[in-house]
């Protein structure tokens, strides 16, 4: 699950920001922090690892420019995407490293594109990760996983070397699995974009033929993922 960062003092900007996330990305795969001041984000940073960090630039003391500078000298390498109203802080946006530099109200298109380049330039492409199962526990290359269902209250891993009952819960699952790179299309149903080979507004297929239901309610923010991969 990642954890984003919204720092910025005007709620609107706040309000809007969020909406685009709820709006494209499944509630499941992300938390959002709110601060309204540099001090409350330094402060959170001591204690959460933030995947993403949206910060405005124009804040009461500190700013943002002089809270990243405080980031970067905590070692933080965490992506930070700098908004305002103003283009008068594009060479100090280089000089902290700044992923991206928006003006504000994002726009939709923008946030797209930036949320897709955040996933590829900051994300691990190739990991394995441990199943428990009644038999042990094994290891599993997240890549060989095709969709993960509950089926008798079990999580069933679905991979292209067979079948793993797994004894832990679907929300672990939904919480270790990389967020952006499998997508919930259907309630108790992840799927591994990598494997996607068509889907529509009633079906996903995938490799191997196997056919996943669609939700109605989950078919945009799906297919806006897919469109960014």
């Amino acid at each position: 699950m990642w954890n984003i960062a919204i720092c910025d003092d005007e709620p609107l900007a706040q309000q809007q920001l969020a909406a685009l996330w709820r709006q494209h990305i499944d509630a499941a795969q992300y938390r959002l922090f709110f601060y309204t001041n540099g001090t409350a984000l330094l402060l959170a940073s001591q204690t959460i690892q933030f995947d993403l960090i949206y910060l405005d630039i124009r804040m009461p003391e500190p700013d943002g420019i002089a809270t990243a500078r405080q980031l970067r000298a905590n070692h933080c390498s965490t992506a930070i995407i700098l908004l305002t109203n103003y283009d008068d802080y594009l060479e100090v946006g280089y000089e902290i490293q700044a992923f991206r530099y928006r003006f504000k109200p994002m726009e939709e298109t923008l946030f797209l594109q930036d949320l897709a380049a955040w996933q590829t330039q900051y994300l691990p492409q190739n990991q394995s990760i441990t199943v428990t199962t009644a038999n042990g526990v094994h290891t599993i290359d997240v890549q060989d996983m095709i969709y993960l269902e509950i089926t008798s209250r079990k999580v069933q891993i679905i991979t292209t070397k067979g079948t793993i009952s797994s004894t832990e819960p679907m929300r672990y699952w939904q919480q270790h699995l990389p967020a952006g790179q499998f997508l919930e299309p259907y309630n108790k149903i992840l799927v591994n974009t990598s494997h996607v080979k068509f889907f529509d507004q009633s079906k996903v297929i995938t490799t191997g033929n196997h056919q996943l239901p669609m939700s109605r309610r989950k078919y945009r923010s799906f297919q806006a993922a897919m469109l960014r991969m």
